[in-house]
């Protein structure tokens, strides 16, 4: 603990006249013995008797304060005053009555001290009737084991918990109902709780003020209904006031240490909120049912359905493509503008690298951070490191970094993600300027004066400037070069085009470049969301900001093994899940206040994530037709009415063919000239995308907030060649929309048209 132990002991009273005396020598007496300073904080309950009097002669010699009860009568509130009065760091609450034994205060501290939060007493040995023993024993069993599974005694009058417990637990008990709300609320925000036997003996002096029997009736009835109450999270407020350091939620056993305010409800911490959970068992309800009854019709419509949104979808990318070409909107700077900049007058710039377990990255990056053109003594660089990892930790250690290397250990806390750790770094970054990057990365030495030259050349309303990325290793192997050839569409063509129409832009997980208040102002990152540079995109966005494009790139390790870049794909596919449940949690006001952007939105999110898990199952119906043709065919021909059928064929002509071109002019636009050959072995890549969509789906549900860790620097040591079966590209086209429209399809590219594409299209 920060601050020395106090123990503050808060003691409701009501005529205890008799055992005060004798409770305060056994308190003093022991916790004299161990050394624990101490406060005894009594609340009365307006005592008839000498209670009072006798605690103010008392409090000359003894450090007690005595207050009168201010609420309602009754222990639970009692409780509640006396919380509010202690200034310790670590509470007791004991009653008055002698039955339970002070002494065991010293072990119940040390066993706060171990690990537990909260510590309450157990009775082994109850010298009262066997009629209580009886009501005591069964009490416990169905009201406190079988209703909430509790194996402690939940009604003991003696309790120690940290302060920080009586600071975050709010609930409005009745007289004799604090105990059993008390610890549910406790464990639902994630503290734990432990128990030490005690001896359990009658009353010193004085009458029980306990109805046994109504007690009994109230206690047990309020357990009921705890059992069916619905908990709400608990919000963890910051360390300081002006800081998120030490924000979080607590919900369902678990402690978030988000470092973060970021509300809840835009954050993806609940995967699907009610009316959405609902509404999907509604719908597939529905669907099932009207397969049953009615078949072919129901096989009509979706067929329909997913042919208007392929072919939407495909006359929307030959839009953003063509405005991309005809009028690039990046933010440029000429190298005349990069050399007129004053060097003096440039801010701090602060970089945050969240690394886990990349030790054998870490000098390579250590490298081309230092190859930044940005003055060294205007640089703040914070190296985020997790805890657990001590491996990356030592390896930083031994590195000799320079100065404006910072070490930043990010505590141990759930969630283990990127976003929380850069949350964190967030908010001990020194710099007006923050940019993001991650341990393979090989930034432009020019990229910090570039973004600040687009930072000045922007409006106001740019909150972040987008560097673009792409890839130093993509002929290590198939894989690869098929990666780069869908990084070389995304950033030099797709999210340029999405800009020219000034709308969403979902972030790249890199080379993020922000005005510090403006990210603080947005509140950081989403840590629940594992695709948080996408959802941050959305909420610039949707708070009415938006997103640059700079001329200028980031180089990274493109992935090798097919494992691991399943384990990186499927997060990024999950990301974009919750991003898109997040966002259409109130889909009226969204499209009320998004209007054509909210279409946007389900073209670049919501058809991304449809069209990965939908094609798997249109190929298999295409490979179905052919094999056997003789059962199904005319079944699935039935599905493809004139009406569906030509929409069906234009899209799956100029669709497939499209989709391939793209590929094809992004990596021109990049210069990957060798790479535009293996485009043709996209669709086995698309096959691969829609196999990490599964699993996605799969966790979405499962573990929605595990971080799945790529593992970098497979590039260093030799990788085996990808082994990938030679697919012809027309037998898993990309989208498919009708089987009769599959059956013509022919890749018409004049491949000696692809390779002069550069002086085709006069890139510079």
């Amino acid at each position: 603990m920060d601050k020395p132990l106090l123990l503050s002991i808060v003691i409701p009273t009501l005529n205890e006249e008799g055992n005060i005396p004798k409770l305060i020598e056994r308190i003093d007496r022991t916790l004299q013995f161990v050394d624990i300073s101490y406060e005894i904080i009594f609340i009365d309950d307006y005592s008839t008797d000498n209670t009072r009097e006798v605690i103010y002669d008392l409090a000359g010699e003894y450090p007690i304060s005595i207050y009168l009860k201010k609420g309602p009568q009754g222990k639970a509130y009692s409780l509640l005053e006396g919380f509010f009065y202690a200034s310790g760091n670590l509470i007791a609450i004991i009653d008055a009555d002698l039955q339970y034994p002070p002494e065991a205060l010293p072990k119940m501290v040390e066993k706060i001290s171990q690990g537990s939060d909260i510590v309450v007493a157990k009775r082994v040995e109850q010298s009262v009737s066997l009629f209580r023993k009886i009501l005591h024993w069964g009490f416990s069993l169905f009201f406190t084991k079988i209703l909430h599974g509790f194996n402690l005694d939940v009604q003991a009058g003696l309790k120690v918990f940290k302060a920080a417990v009586a600071r975050e637990v709010r609930f409005k008990p009745s007289s004799w109902t604090f105990d059993l709300e008390f610890l549910l609320c406790a464990r639902n925000y994630g503290y734990t709780i432990g128990s030490v036997d005690i001896d359990f003996v009658k009353r010193h002096t004085g009458e029980t003020k306990i109805n046994f029997i109504q007690a009994i009736w109230e206690i047990g009835l309020n357990a009921v209904k705890l059992r069916f109450k619905k908990r709400q999270p608990l919000i963890i407020q910051p360390e300081l006031p002006l800081s998120m350091v030490g924000a979080g939620i607590a919900h369902k056993r678990k402690r978030f240490i988000t470092h973060t305010n970021l509300d809840k409800n835009v954050s993806a911490f609940q995967t699907l909120v009610p009316w959405q959970r609902n509404g999907l068992l509604l719908a597939l309800g529905m669907f099932l049912a009207s397969l049953v009854t009615h078949p072919l019709g129901t096989g009509i419509a979706v067929m329909a359905i997913l042919s208007i949104f392929y072919f939407v979808d495909a006359i929307f990318n030959f839009y953003l493509v063509a405005r991309s070409l005809k009028d690039p909107p990046e933010i440029k700077s000429t190298l005349k503008e990069l050399a007129a900049i004053d060097e003096s007058a440039l801010p701090i710039y602060s970089i945050l690298c969240p690394l886990y377990k990349e030790a054998n990255v870490l000098p390579t990056f250590v490298v081309g951070i230092n190859k930044i053109d940005w003055p060294k003594d205007k640089l703040d660089v914070l190296l985020l490191l997790e805890e657990n990892d001590q491996e990356t930790i030592a390896a930083a250690q031994a590195l000799n970094l320079p100065d404006y290397f910072r070490i930043i250990v990010v505590p141990h806390s759930l969630p283990k993600t990127k976003p929380k750790a850069c949350n964190y770094g967030l908010s001990l970054a020194r710099g007006e300027y923050i940019v993001i990057y991650d341990a393979e990365d090989a930034p432009d030495p020019e990229q910090l004066k570039k973004a600040y030259l687009g930072f000045k050349k922007s409006p106001a309303e740019v909150r972040c400037l987008q560097a673009k990325l792409n890839y130093y290793n993509p002929h290590q192997n198939l894989l690869t070069r098929l990666f780069t050839a869908e990084y070389s569409l995304w950033f030099d063509v797709t999210l340029p085009g999405l800009q020219s129409i000034n709308t969403t832009i979902p972030l790249g997980g890199t080379s993020n470049h922000f005005r510090a208040k403006d990210l603080l102002e947005l509140q950081g990152w989403d840590p629940f969301n594992v695709t948080e540079d996408c959802d941050l995109g959305v909420r610039i966005f949707r708070q009415g900001f938006k997103t640059a494009i700079i001329d200028s790139v980031t180089l990274e390790e493109a992935n090798s093994n097919i494992k691991n870049w399943l384990r990186q794909r499927s997060r990024w596919v999950k990301g974009y899940i919750q991003t898109y449940l997040v966002t259409m949690r109130n889909p009226i006001a969204f499209i009320r206040q998004n209007r054509i952007h909210a279409f946007i939105f389900q073209m670049v999110v919501g058809a991304k994530i449809a069209f990965m898990i939908i094609n798997p199952i249109m190929w298999m119906a295409t490979i179905s037709y052919f094999v056997l043709n003789s059962l199904v065919g005319s079944t699935i021909e039935s599905l493809y009415p004139a009406v569906i059928f030509y929409p069906a064929v234009a899209s799956l002509i100029f669709g497939n063919f499209s989709y391939l071109y793209y590929y094809m002019i992004g990596c021109a636009k990049r210069e990957h000239w060798p790479v535009i050959k293996y485009v043709f072995f996209v669709p086995v890549y698309w096959f691969l995308m829609s196999t990490a969509a599964v699993i996605a789906t799969y966790q979405l549900f499962i573990k929605p907030h595990f971080w799945e860790k790529t593992h970098h620097g497979l590039h260093l040591k030799p990788a085996p060649r990808l082994a990938l079966p030679i697919i012809a590209p027309q037998l898993l086209p990309q989208p498919v929309f009708g089987l009769k429209a599959a059956f013509s399809f022919k890749p018409a590219i004049n491949l000696k048209s692809v390779f002069n594409f550069k002086s085709d299209l006069n890139f510079n």
